[in-house]
């Protein structure tokens, strides 16, 4: 495995930090497709809101 000091992307983190990006897949939070709320992620995919309860993201 590379030494993150000496590899020429050892600044990835740096990197992602200026530009205000995140390196999670999936955002912490999202909208709700049905009412538009504000839904909390419970695991990798899945979200909740407290209207309509749980719903995941799919690929369309």
């Amino acid at each position: 495995m590379t030494d993150e000091r000496r590899s020429p992307s050892g600044g990835w983190r740096e990197v992602y930090s200026e530009m205000a990006v995140s390196t999670d897949h999936e955002p912490d939070s999202l909208l709700c497709p049905t009412c538009g709320d504000d839904c909390p992620r419970l695991r990798t995919a899945t979200y909740w809101c407290r209207t309509h309860g749980a719903w995941r993201v799919a690929a369309c």
